[in-house]
């Protein structure tokens, strides 16, 4: 059966779009923005009353880079390096084979 939920922690947030980005270096973490909207709702207790409340709604996230390591960062050299280049091949030369035709 399919997994319908896929919860993530900060950390790998943060790996997953370093990668998604082709970020390799430097150290980042992740803002959130987040917007605050006063409203009114029903109380739990008593339903024909209404009560201030507060709406918080998520709007953005932003990797951003830090000047040195903090709490909360990731070193991208680290979750995300480069891959390596394999040298070159040098091509192999043939052994010379007498011929047998004359």
């Amino acid at each position: 059966m399919a997994t319908s939920e896929h919860k993530f922690s900060i950390d790998e947030l943060i790996q997953a779009l370093l990668r998604a980005q082709g970020i390799h270096e430097g150290h980042w973490a992740l803002n959130v923005e987040f917007l605050a909207s006063g409203t009114a709702a029903n109380s739990p207790t008593d339903p024909a009353k209404t009560l201030p409340a507060l709406l918080v709604s998520v709007v953005s996230a932003t990797l951003v880079r830090t000047e040195n390591a903090a709490r909360g960062t990731l070193d991208a050299a680290v979750v995300n390096p480069r891959k390596r280049v394999a040298a070159a091949k040098t091509a192999r030369t043939r052994k010379a084979h007498p011929s047998t035709l004359q």
